[in-house]
């Protein structure tokens, strides 16, 4: 019952860890890649990419990223 417990709160951490927005400059350092390269790739629609503020600044999901450097790394 107890590991019951931890296995859904382990679940439940991952999933919103997985679910964080992460700024350009942090998306960017996880693929290894400049700001520039990955603005390219959203306007191109390689990766998701969700606008935010006033200033209408990128913003992307923890998840897209690392989905988009599986698919990226497979060629």
């Amino acid at each position: 019952m107890a590991s019951d417990y931890r296995e859904d709160m382990k679940n439940t951490l991952l999933e919103r860890e997985l679910d964080r927005m992460l700024t350009i400059t942090e998306a960017a350092f996880l693929l290894g890649v400049s700001c520039t390269s990955l603005r390219r790739y959203a306007n191109e629609g390689k990766i998701k990419t969700y606008r935010v503020g006033s200033g209408r600044h990128r913003r992307f999901r923890k998840r897209d990223v690392l989905e988009y450097l599986e698919r990226s790394s497979e060629f």
